[in-house]
């Protein structure tokens, strides 16, 4: 007969493996649950670490200081930086991002669901992706009210919320597209989170952005160009290709109310599928394309490869770029998914759309893609007279067999000449990139839709460095769905704030026409200033303003006496251009 379930809370030692050796302790608090037949996590307290040279003893953690009590507050001095969390919550305010959150996310168990998100997205911002764990010291050194402090129980409950409610999620979706301009262009792309875990369902092997050989899970993100904001994001398994997520996206544009957007895709998105969705929802579109999507790109820049070299066709606002447009209608076909009046259920139907396809060249990638290009044959040209042809690996190979002949000479040797004709052949697309649109029919403007979209690949790097997004951290996929919310919140933030400096570097040291702006003076501190801007990131900008501190004392005549740490012209001056208005800006 089996034991009774007493189903009583119990505390265990857990011990969990590193990658470096090092073997962290964690004391949790689990009470058994029938129904899963597993242990509930009530509570989990990292207490120590065994390292390879401790011998088996555990480590004490960092102490850390108990919360003061209201006399010791009112007695004590407290200092905490204050400068960089005020930007954050002027970003938070300026942005509707809080606005938003607040509109679509209820109280819960763990108080202000809203608060709750922001706060944690703001110290991913703050310190860069910084780790969770990582977060109470933070919290105290920035003077976060002890009610407000996010514990690990706290951010482990606003992932599962936020994780098995989405709901609400969708919601604020919706709340931030209602934000975009009317006819704004929307860019869709994609990035992969590489995991360890065996545990996510949505982990496979596929494609994998970092080539770290592990299983990922894609993670596709709609951005407005306009406001160079994200919008809206959903992840699913890494093993499914870019080109077949289109159709998802378009039927989230329709539950978001977003009417008539230009969507902007990178090449990866390219593909007669997608182009053929696009025209019979009516949508309009911009398309980066190779000549390996269909014989009808390849012919189109065979034709016009004389119209780059023409001076008429360099790009106004980018003298390294020649460019041309070119009205073409390929012959496209689908199978038909239902019968009706003019086909069945089955059968093939073809469309001669009319599209417009920009072909461009760099000349700098062009002679840089040449130089490596020529290099590479060089290379392989000495490998092979060296007799080492049976050390090349299966494309190394395969490129000298299509670009070398070689053949042994008389005295033993081995004699490498190129193919002419195909390293010709090779070189002449060499910087070359072609846009494809059903709306657009300029060069120049699609050049420019198709910069502002590079504009994601950025982000993307910003998600995974300084959202703490490398990794999933999570072994359970509705805490993931949670966790990856927070981190495109906290994107959000980057995103508002690029676009800020962006807008404000443009304009700096630049006479407006106003007489008290255009003083020298004036112009020689803006031009101080843009150049701190080009030679700092977003990450060092805001670390730069968090040494501003907030010094509270308690004096005889004056109870509650606060001191701000003074900031420099320069300082103000970026905050007045910033827009930013708050204690730190001093008149």
């Amino acid at each position: 007969m089996s034991r009774p379930i007493k189903g009583d809370t119990r505390v265990i030692q857990v011990k969990q493996k590193k990658a470096n050796g090092v073997i962290y302790v964690y004391e949790r608090k689990v009470k058994y649950n029938p129904e899963t037949r597993s242990n509930d996590i009530l509570s989990s307290k990292l207490v120590g670490k065994i390292t390879p040279e401790s011998n088996n003893a555990i480590i004490p953690t960092k102490f850390r200081a108990k919360p003061q009590t209201e006399k010791e507050e009112k007695r004590i001095p407290v200092r905490f930086h204050m400068g960089m969390l005020s930007i954050l919550d002027w970003i938070g305010a300026s942005s509707g991002i809080e606005a938003d959150l607040k509109k679509v996310m209820p109280d819960s168990t763990c108080g202000s669901l809203a608060e709750r998100i922001a706060a944690i997205a703001k110290f991913w911002v703050a310190t860069g992706g910084n780790t969770l764990p990582n977060m109470y010291a933070w919290q105290v050194k920035h003077g976060i009210d002890k009610d407000c402090m996010i514990s690990e129980d706290i951010y482990r409950a606003v992932f599962e919320i936020l994780g098995t409610h989405d709901g609400f999620i969708q919601e604020y979706f919706k709340s931030r597209a209602a934000r975009l301009d009317t006819g704004d262009s929307v860019a869709y792309d994609s990035t992969t989170i590489s995991t360890y875990s065996d545990s996510l369902t949505q982990a496979r092997y596929g494609f994998n952005k970092d080539k770290d050989g592990l299983p990922t899970i894609k993670v596709l993100t709609l951005y407005s160009l306009n406001t160079e904001q994200p919008f809206a994001y959903w992840s699913q398994p890494g093993n499914l290709p870019d080109s077949i997520c289109v159709e998802n996206a378009l039927k989230q544009l329709d539950y978001l109310n977003v009417t008539k957007p230009t969507v902007v895709t990178d090449n990866g998105f390219c593909s007669q599928e997608n182009i053929i969705h696009y025209i019979q929802n009516h949508i309009k579109f911009v398309t980066r394309a190779t000549r390996s999507d269909g014989k009808w790109v390849k012919d189109s820049i065979d034709q016009n490869l004389s119209l780059l070299d023409d001076i008429n066709n360099v790009i106004d606002f980018d003298n390294d770029i020649t460019g041309t447009c070119i009205t073409i209608k390929p012959t496209l076909s689908y199978t038909a998914k239902y019968s009706c009046s003019s086909h069945k259920k089955g059968d093939k139907i073809k469309l001669t759309p009319r599209l417009y396809l920009g072909i461009f060249r760099s000349r700098s990638r062009a002679y840089e893609a040449e130089r490596n290009f020529t290099r590479e044959l060089y290379q392989l040209k000495a490998l092979i007279e060296e007799g080492n042809e049976d050390r090349l690996s299966e494309t190394a190979l395969n490129k000298a067999s299509t670009y070398l002949s070689w053949s042994k000479t008389r005295n033993g040797g081995i004699k490498v000449v190129f193919r002419k004709e195909a390293v010709d052949e090779a070189l002449k697309y060499k910087g070359i990139f072609c846009l494809c649109s059903n709306k657009i029919n300029d060069a120049a403007e699609l050049l420019k839709l198709g910069r502002k979209r590079e504009h994601i690949e950025d982000m993307f790097e910003l998600l995974k460095q300084k959202t703490d997004g490398k990794k999933t951290r999570v072994q359970d996929t509705d805490r993931l769905k949670g966790r990856q919310f927070v981190q495109f919140i906290a994107l959000s933030y980057y995103d508002f704030l690029y676009k800020k400096i962006k807008d404000m570097k443009a304009t700096l040291g630049k006479p407006n026409g106003d007489s008290r702006h255009d003083l020298k003076d004036n112009l020689d501190r803006e031009k101080d200033l843009l150049k701190w801007l080009k030679n700092s990131s977003l990450n060092e900008v805001l670390q730069w303003f968090d040494a501003v501190d907030l010094i509270q004392l308690t004096g005889k005549r004056h109870k509650n006496i606060k001191l701000i740490t003074e900031t420099t012209i320069r300082d103000r001056l970026f905050l007045e251009r910033l827009g930013y208005s708050g204690q730190m800006k001093i008149n």
